[in-house]
């Protein structure tokens, strides 16, 4: 058995995992990364990027639409999936390239095969050819990620019963796609499978879509989807599937049925933390199967560091991204500590949604004496322009101290605008600040500044 010596060993190459072995290597830490498939993990090839790819193409079918607003006259458009889903292909394929890049320009060491911890500081690794290797570290980051949750009475087993990674594997576009889960995977792909063709049900227990968002940002979802003709069942479950001729036929409970070409599972996801010799070292996870991390991202274990999905908090790649970088600072000696305080987050649903910080109703509840501004994009110049009035900016202050405590939007291109109130929150900056804070003009970035002027109710584009 060949035996490999190393300061860091990262087990699982996603956005967790990668991020931390070239920040550690940078550092001066040598490195090894171990990986069962292919670098980039969930996220880049069967999440964020695939799936942005195709939201891109939903995009210019949108705008097809709309051309005759801008005097463009189009007799009408046709979608090559095939040639759609060859290009997202082709895009997680250089993605993977720019990464083996970064990997060999840092010194990174990348071991294939299935890792299994055996002691605080071995790695046993398997590759697909059956021979073993052993990984001897000094520290080890456990970034093994996620996968999707099965549901009753489904079972992703089946043929037909399809997650994230069989939406994406697709070879045609489904006549009708049930959903069964309205949260930020379903409602993603619900809007690009609309925008395709496909007729799409989706199905909620939560009282609304996009629960965990602002619930006015979800009405403006759910106001959208109706426009797109998008069947949206809350507070609803669905009791019995019975299949027949290739198609599912769901029975809601309360009496409606559902029939569809394929079914589509997005009500969470489990951790990837069985399998790995947790449990044989004696790692401490949760009753889900969570590893439990303090905020230096330690395990119970003091070399060992858990980031990313497994350890049970915010699943977002970026937040993966910056536990690694924590995680690889600490092991080179620093002192660093996971600030959550100001996480950005966006929705790719036409109109899009950015979020940062708390909602009203979350820093209400903390006892704060809230004050709000809110801006409608049907009253910006810019997005006029760009027939684009759908939605708002809003941002939520501190009365007393006027420190910022969140934004909520949804419009067009919130998933960009949402990051100048994340920069003002983590500067610490007051919302007197980035309401005097010239703004060219037209853009959609004023929206942020008259926002930010309509908590004082002096913002020039709004009349109360």
């Amino acid at each position: 058995m060949e035996t490999k010596n190393t300061d860091l060993a990262v087990l699982g190459g996603g956005p967790g995992g990668y991020v931390a072995a070239i920040r550690a290597a940078k550092l001066g830490v040598k490195t090894m990364v171990i990986e069962k498939e292919n670098l980039g993990g969930v996220c880049l090839n069967w999440g964020c990027i695939p799936t942005k790819a195709l939201y891109h193409v939903a995009q210019a079918i949108d705008e097809i639409k709309k051309a005759d607003i801008f005097g463009i006259n189009i007799s009408g458009w046709n979608l090559d999936f095939k040639k759609a889903m060859d290009r997202k292909d082709k895009v997680i394929a250089a993605q993977r390239q720019g990464l083996a890049f970064h990997f060999k320009k840092n010194n990174v060491e990348l071991v294939m095969g299935n890792g299994k911890l055996i002691s605080s500081n071995k790695i046993l690794v398997t590759g697909e050819n059956g021979q073993e290797v052993e990984v001897i570290a000094k520290n080890i980051i456990i970034a093994t990620g996620s996968h999707a949750a099965n549901v009753p009475p489904f079972n992703l087993e089946d043929e037909g019963v399809i997650d994230n990674i069989g939406i994406l594997s697709l070879t045609a576009i489904p006549e009708s796609l049930l959903i069964v889960g309205g949260g930020v995977i379903g409602s993603e792909f619900a809007n690009i499978f609309s925008t395709f063709g496909s007729s799409v049900t989706i199905v909620e227990m939560l009282p609304r879509i996009l629960s965990t968002e602002d619930v006015e940002v979800s009405k403006v979802i759910a106001k959208a989807f109706g426009k797109k003709g998008i069947n949206v069942f809350t507070n609803s479950v669905i009791e019995e599937v019975k299949k027949d001729k290739g198609k599912f036929f769901c029975k809601i409970k309360g009496g409606d049925e559902i029939v569809a070409d394929k079914a589509l599972i997005s009500v969470g996801r489990r951790p990837n933390s069985t399998g790995i010799g947790l449990e044989e070292i004696g790692i401490t996870i949760d009753d889900q199967g969570f590893i439990k991390a303090d905020s230096h991202l330690r395990t119970n274990i003091p070399n060992i560091y858990a980031v990313g999905d497994v350890n049970g908090g915010l699943q977002l790649a970026h937040v993966a991204s910056d536990e690694g970088k924590i995680a690889a600072e600490n092991i080179a000696g620093k002192d660093k500590t996971m600030d959550y305080r100001v996480i950005p987050w966006a929705v790719f649903t036409s109109p899009e949604i950015g979020t940062v910080g708390l909602n009203e109703e979350q820093a209400r509840s903390k006892g704060i004496n809230v004050c709000f501004g809110l801006f409608p994009f049907s009253n910006s110049g810019k997005a006029f322009i760009t027939g684009e009035t759908e939605g708002f900016i809003k941002v939520v202050t501190d009365r007393d101290s006027g420190e910022i405590l969140g934004a909520q939007m949804v419009g067009p291109r919130c998933s960009d605008l949402v990051h100048e109130v994340a920069v003002a929150m983590k500067g610490e900056m007051v919302v007197d600040t980035l309401a005097e804070t010239v703004h060219s003009h037209p853009t959609l970035s004023e929206a942020v500044m008259e926002a930010a002027e309509d908590c004082f109710g002096i913002a020039t584009h709004i009349t109360r």
